[in-house]
């Protein structure tokens, strides 16, 4: 359910390619029952936000798909190695709207193929994928920083210098910075994107 998904199709063409799909859509992260029927359709894949293209073909889909952002893009080429170059990347960039290359592309351009895998990978932007990367005590916690933890369990808590005491705890994520404390559940890593999203409805930019 942390993933979004891939349909792919399995006609006639897509048998001729061997192995080469064509992609029918990209769907969000779906909940647990939608997802146990897209893995048993053998019409689904994870999609692990891996894309390749030539740079002809992704700047015509910016220039198609996203114009505004092609001619900042274009300003910002005309301007490489002057003087300006600095300046007007810093106004260009600044004017560009906020979105994913899945969002503002792929979900909306033709002529998109997919190639299943079965590789080892993870999701390194996921707070879950530390205790996949790194060694868990004999309690199951990942720790990092100035940590002590009494009868806590399968937990996730990266601090600094001040002491972080966790007694009876289990399946949490706590993260301490020098201006933000995160305390989450494990199984609601997802909506911490809700928090940034609030931060900036809030025009709480400095903690962004």
């Amino acid at each position: 359910t942390g993933y979004g998904y891939i349909n792919f199709g399995r006609d006639e063409e897509d048998i001729k390619r061997s192995n080469i799909y064509r992609v029918k859509r990209f769907v969000e992260k779906p909940n647990l029952e939608t997802a146990k029927e897209y893995l048993s359709s053998g019409r689904y894949l994870w999609n692990s936000g891996m894309f390749v293209w030539k740079s002809s073909t992704i700047l015509n889909n910016f220039r198609s798909l996203l114009a505004e952002t092609y001619e900042g893009l274009e300003k910002i080429y005309e301007t490489i190695g002057s003087e300006e170059e600095e300046y007007i990347l810093e106004r260009e960039f600044s004017k560009f709207e906020s979105e994913s290359i899945d969002y503002g592309i792929m979900e909306r351009a033709g002529n998109i193929y997919t190639i299943p895998g079965s590789f080892g990978w993870d999701d390194v932007g996921s707070w879950l994928a530390l205790e996949r990367i790194n060694r868990t005590n004999e309690d199951g916690n990942v720790i990092k920083g100035n940590v002590i933890t009494i009868n806590s369990k399968k937990s996730i808590i990266q601090g600094q210098d001040k002491l972080i005491a966790a007694i009876g705890v289990e399946d949490l994520i706590v993260v301490d910075t020098e201006d933000a404390l995160l305390i989450a559940s494990k199984d609601s890593t997802q909506e911490v994107k809700k928090v940034i999203e609030n931060l900036k409805i809030c025009n709480r930019n400095e903690y962004l």
